[in-house]
């Protein structure tokens, strides 16, 4: 068992996060009717899968137990328009970003200190790209 609780909470809030945008970003990619953005949204929630897997293993190595994602019964309220979902999903991962550096910080193992700069990246390449979508479709 890893002794700092905290880190093993916001790997579960992490965890949870990661799934609900790979969700996102396959339903917006259904949305846009450019065909590059329907790729690169694609990708981002590939992105978003192997983020969770990569979670998945540092959660399961520091408690010695298998993460269980928990399912989310949302109400389906009406949708914004694309460039708002797209505006929103850039604060979404700019807010990741700093939701992983607590945890890269505490982590000792340099794999999975490798793993979080990979997420913390690949999160700050995602907001690029959402910018350039959000500006190209506003």
């Amino acid at each position: 068992m890893y002794p700092n609780k905290y880190i093993t909470e916001l790997l579960k809030d992490a965890l949870q996060s990661e799934a609900m945008t790979e969700a996102f970003y396959e339903k917006l990619a259904a949305d846009v009717s450019d065909i590059d953005d329907k790729e690169r949204l694609k990708q981002m929630s590939l992105d978003e899968s192997k983020h969770y897997n990569m979670l998945s293993e540092i959660y399961d190595t520091l408690t010695g137990d298998a993460f269980e994602l928990e399912k989310e019964n949302k109400e389906n309220k009406e949708e914004s328009s694309v460039p708002d979902r797209i505006a929103g999903a850039i604060d979404k991962e700019l807010a990741s970003v700093e939701m992983y550096r607590p945890i890269l910080f505490a982590l000792e193992n340099p794999g999975f200190k490798n793993y979080l700069q990979e997420i913390i990246t690949d999160e700050q390449n995602h907001a690029a790209r959402l910018n350039y979508m959000y500006s190209k479709n506003k």
